[in-house]
């Protein structure tokens, strides 16, 4: 075939005009904000404004289309009405004939209904008995009708009647008429018919494919699950996986086939369950059968498209109109400042507009009668000013309409803005600015679908605040941009927030007033920031971004710099010092902090005003008339936060006046959160607190009446030490809530070993991709409590996916930290957590020589690793590498051993067809000298060792404990030994200890245990983590977490198998889950070069 190659010569239309995008010439582009489209002269550079005429040309301006239509087809037009004037006149006369006989008949029918009617009335006038004895017989007759099948002398005749009668009350002259306008409305609502269909099919893909012999109604909108269908559709036999029905998402992206018909079956008012999330659908049948297949829609998607089908005449509005309406007034109003222009071509003929303004605005009381009402342009009345002059003032209606009678609407001299069934949207007139009804634009479809699809491509959930300042001013409720915040939305994109001119109120809630946790977020609708509950964060939609939770005056998981800046209640601070994460309590430790959160959710929202004293000490003099905190108490009030109470000098009783009858009445202790103090108080004094009051016990000679105290709190009374339970009136704290004793007892309870699978650093070099998998580093199975947050001042923005985090250095790219945290599966508080520093290595301006060794066992042996490794370092050439190994290939030499572990490197082995090349004989011992005498090497520099996969799996299929564990980590220890022994080794050499990779998700045999191994190899993970890393056991060794690369789901081979015997469709089944694929030995790989990198980096110093 011959092939045409030069400049283009036809236009290409390329959609909305993207100002970053290059263009071809003769490429048509559309101008969203003016409805304008332009055609490029000549290639077009990224940048170029549609203004440059010496790129762009206007093809069509929107306002102006129709006149220049009107203006160039005039000739046409002429000839045209000359052609077909006497077609017109004959037309005319025929309808009129038809019309005639239609109104004769119509009025016949109506005198007959008319005389039956007043001979009814007659009857019932006549003879109430007689009605009486019809109305037994119809319910004898409505009875019959249960009983259809098996009463043969039932009279059907009244029920036939009854038929006659529609839901409206409306009498049809037959029961057949009736039946018949039913199935009208019902072929108005066959897509079959009212869809545009194209001569194809959707093929197995989604895609339509032509073809004469098919026929198929393409990417039909749909809202629900299902459609109905009646009537024969063609058997599609080309293909097992042809569909008759197939199904599209919001985005029209194929889900799949949800319907086959059966080859010469005919379906009754058959329902079809469409795929979940279906938004479009495609329905193919034959030519031969198309006309005999029906296929209808959910009512509600109807009868706008209806409604514009049956308005004969073409009518739009240039401009805009904003519509309201309540259940007893209707108001229309035009922009002020903006003429609109109602445009009508009636039988797409003659063309006539009409200019509306503000002045022409309407309000209205109106009440719906019956179902359908409408609003419309209604012609022009003449009138006179006070100087006589006529004018003429267009007519805007409100009226109640008929469903039946929208011909008489849509007429050559009105123009329908909307119509209405109850108080529900039918009908909008298109526009090109927006035909808006009570808030929302129904009148361009076509811009609100690209809004739409715009929207949902660039929605966003979380914001980043980089630099600015607002202000927080908790005594006059109110908020603030004080200085403009530059923002990145979690798709890349920025914005700026302005200044706010005025503080703005923060947003009433009962979790505001309560100080229950809030939500910081923007909105973008109106350019602010605010604190908002959930419900009123979710009202915001796609517009709004969250930023941080706000509680207890500290920024919950925030989204912003650590020294961006805050202002609070007049103090400016870095955001950083308001971080939960970073709080400081100089009273109690921060492993204490997550536990008195889980105390303070569990009692929020209380009304009673308690508290716990769960340590300290407390002197009572009753002599002195004093009371004094003696020793610092740990208080948990039940509303909130803990408290720490510090200890201080005696103070003066709040009460201390005896009765004269009586001595000392009972008084209460209790704590002023106000003045941060313990004192005795009577109930006046008490109450006085108000909210700043909290309950302790009750003081009563000398005895703790209903106490809130733990008995070992020390009390100190007339000079002798007790323990509070020895002062307690029925020696039983009866009415210290459990719940709070036991969360007490759990926050000074030690917390137990750090479970985080990772050791102190990540390397990574300029120009390649880090990646960590979040379920690699925790012993706890499971992706979703795992999280990595980036800190510092020069901390980069890094990338987060469903299952693993991944940055990208750049030459400009400088070491930073971040923090690795778990969280409760509960209630999301920090469980644990981890500080990493992240090391960025960059090419060396001097090129280094170095002698390298891998070792291993199996996941070495394979030789991907070392030979990824070496072509890396190849690649960058900038060292010259020398490969030390008796196995391998030349570009990949190891020392990677199948099925061996640390012990068998540690003696005279010869184990899998495999012996020990670091082995003497002679003296037998480790000898890594004499090694490399034996193979011509002249040292070793770099040493990198993984083992530990066969240590915890061969021989149990049983939990590794940390104890068990540890034998493995002392048989490294003696390797190690060895290797930097100056007899044996080389004493300047480093080594690197691998982390295991912990096996895939889930395993290709139910009974291979992945969880206990995956739990297994990280619980050694941390035993070499412990004794390894960063120079713990010697300065030359450190560990490196190749096997935090591991993606548990794709590092694997597998294949595709079918799901059962009964079921061919395949699923992917692993076939091995210890032993990664060739992508996942390459991403092992990068582990163990950036180690290399990283002491190349050292080396280079």
């Amino acid at each position: 075939m011959s092939e045409y190659i030069g400049n283009r010569i036809v236009p290409r239309h390329d959609g909305v005009w993207d100002k970053v995008k290059e263009y071809e010439p003769l490429t048509i582009v559309y101008e969203e904000s003016t409805g304008d489209s332009y055609m490029s002269r000549k290639p077009v550079p990224a940048g170029t404004l549609l203004s440059q005429e010496e790129y762009w040309a206007m093809c069509s301006r929107f306002s102006e289309q129709m006149a220049l239509y009107r203006q160039n087809t005039a000739e046409e037009v002429e000839q045209f009405r000359k052609d077909t004037a006497a077609d017109v006149e004959q037309l005319r006369t025929d309808t009129a004939s038809d019309v005639a006989a239609l109104r004769k008949m119509t009025a016949q029918d109506v005198a007959d209904i008319t005389q039956k009617v007043d001979a009814a009335n007659s009857a019932v006038a006549a003879s109430k008995s007689e009605m009486d004895k019809t109305a037994e017989t119809l319910k004898a007759q409505i009875n019959a009708n249960v009983k259809a099948s098996t009463d043969k002398n039932a009279n059907y005749a009244q029920e036939l009647v009854d038929a006659r009668v529609d839901d409206e009350g409306k009498t049809y002259p037959t029961a057949g008429d009736n039946i018949r306008a039913i199935g009208r409305v019902r072929s108005m609502q066959n897509i079959m018919k009212n869809w545009v269909i194209k001569n194809g099919y959707a093929n197995q893909n989604g895609n339509l494919v032509a073809s004469e012999s098919w026929r198929v109604a393409h990417m039909v909108p749909v809202s629900g699950d299902a459609i109905l269908v009646d009537g024969q559709f063609g058997y599609m036999s080309g293909r097992d996986d042809y569909s008759n029905v197939v199904c599209y998402d919001m985005d029209r992206k194929f889900l799949g086939g949800c319907f086959r018909a059966e080859s010469g079956k005919v379906y009754d008012n058959y329902v079809i369950t469409l795929l979940p999330n279906t938004r479009f659908i495609s329905v193919t049948t034959n030519e031969k059968l198309f006309s005999k297949l029906s296929v209808y829609l959910y009512d509600n998607m109807l009868p706008l498209r209806l409604l514009s089908n049956y308005a004969t005449g073409w009518q739009w509005m240039n401009g805009s109109v904003d519509i309201r309406f309540t259940g007893s007034k209707v108001t229309v109003t035009f922009p002020a400042g903006k003429s609109v222009y109602v445009c009508r071509r009636t039988n797409g003929a003659q063309y006539e507009q009409t200019k509306l303004v503000a002045e022409n605005s309407i309000s209205a009381d109106f009440a719906v009668v019956g179902k359908w009402w409408a609003i419309y342009y209604d012609g022009a009345e003449a009138s006179a000013d006070e100087t006589g002059e006529k004018t003429e003032v267009p007519v805007i209606k409100v009226e109640n309409t008929s469903g039946d009678s929208w011909g008489d609407l849509f007429t050559k001299g009105r123009f329908v803005f909307a119509v209405f069934f109850d108080w529900n949207v039918v009908y909008a007139a298109p526009s090109s600015s927006g035909t808006v009804i009570n808030g929302i634009d129904y009148g361009n479809p076509a811009k609100i679908a690209n809004t739409a699809m715009t929207w949902h491509k660039y929605r966003s959930a979380k914001m980043f605040l980089a630099t600015g300042q607002f202000a927080i001013d908790r005594v006059n409720r109110t908020i603030q941009v004080t200085k403009r915040i530059l923002a990145v939305v979690d798709n890349g994109a920025y914005l700026w927030i302005s200044v706010s001119e005025e503080p703005v109120p923060m947003l009433d809630s009962t979790e505001a007033e309560k100080h229950h946790m809030l939500i910081l977020a923007y909105d973008s609708s109106i350019d602010q920031i605010n604190l908002y509950n959930t419900a009123q964060f979710r009202a915001l939609g796609v517009n709004g971004y969250y930023i941080a939770a706000w509680y207890e005056n500290h920024f919950w998981y925030p989204h912003m710099g650590s020294s961006f800046s805050i202002v609070l209640d007049g103090t400016t601070y870095k955001a950083g010092e308001l971080f939960d994460e970073e709080r400081r309590d100089s009273y109690i430790e921060k492993k204490y902090e997550s536990r008195f959160q889980q105390l303070r959710t569990d009692l929020a929202g209380k009304d009673s005003r308690h508290m716990y004293l769960a340590s300290g000490g407390i002197t009572i003099d009753q002599d002195a008339g004093t009371i004094q905190v003696s020793t610092k108490c740990l208080g948990v009030p039940d509303t909130f936060n803990f408290e720490w109470i510090t200890a201080g000098d005696p103070v003066e009783m709040a009460f201390n006046t005896p009765s004269p009858s009586f001595g000392m009445p009972m008084r209460i202790l209790a704590y002023d959160s106000g003045t941060k103090t313990i004192n005795l108080y009577d109930t006046s004094l008490f109450r006085k607190l108000g909210t700043d009051g909290f309950y302790i016990a009750s003081w009563y000679l000398n005895k703790l009446y209903n106490p809130h105290i733990h008995p070992d709190v020390k009390f100190i009374v007339g000079g002798k030490e007790y323990k509070a339970g020895d002062l307690f009136a029925d020696n039983a704290a009866s009415f210290i809530p459990k719940r709070i004793t036991d969360y007490v007892q759990k926050a000074i309870t030690p917390a137990v070993e750090d479970d985080i699978v990772t050791p102190s650093h990540w390397d990574c070099m300029e120009g390649r991709q880090l990646s960590i998998f979040f379920d690699c580093l925790s012993r706890h199975d499971g992706k979703e409590n795992l999280y990595v947050l980036a800190r510092g001042t020069n901390a980069p923005s890094l990338t987060r996916n469903e299952y693993c985090m991944n940055y990208t250095p750049t030459k400009d790219s400088t070491d930073f930290a971040l923090t690795v945290r778990r969280l409760d599966e509960d209630d999301c508080h920090t469980v644990s957590s981890k500080p990493v520093q992240v090391r960025v290595h960059h090419k060396l301006k001097d090129k280094l020589t170095k002698n390298i060794c891998i070792c291993g066992d199996s996941l070495v042996d394979n030789g991907s690793v070392a030979t990824e490794v070496y072509r890396l370092l190849a690649e960058d050439n900038d060292c010259v590498i020398h490969q030390l190994g008796t196995r391998g290939p030349s570009g990949g030499k190891h020392e990677g051993r199948g099925s061996w572990t640390f012990a068998r490197y540690l003696a005279d082995t010869d184990y899998a067809g495999k012996t020990n090349a670091f082995w003497d004989k002679i003296k037998g011992r480790l000898d890594f000298q004499k090694y490399c005498e034996t193979n011509g090497y002249e040292g070793i520099d770099y040493f990198l060792i993984a083992l530990g996969t066969n240590d915890v799996s061969q021989g149990t299929t049983l939990y590794r404990t940390e104890a068990e564990v540890q034998k493995f980590v002392d048989q490294a220890k003696q390797f190690i030994d060895a290797l930097l022994d100056k007899e044996t080794g080389f004493p300047n050499c480093k080594i690197g200890i691998g982390l295991c990779g912990p096996g895939s998700d889930y395993s290709f045999q139910c009974g291979s245990s992945m969880g206990i191994f995956h739990m297994s190899i990280n619980t050694l993970n941390l035993a070499l983590i412990k004794a390894f890393d960063a120079g713990k056991y010697h300065k030359n060794v450190t560990c490196f977490a190749h096997g935090l690369r591991t993606d548990r789901r794709l590092a694997f081979p597998y294949s595709d198998k079918p799901v059962t015997n009964r079921f061919t469709e395949t699923s992917r089944t692993l076939t091995n889950s210890i032993h990664p694929s060739g992508r996942g030995y390459q991403a092992w790989a990068d582990g163990y070069y950036c180690q290399i990198r990283a002491w190349l980096t050292e080396d280079s110093k």
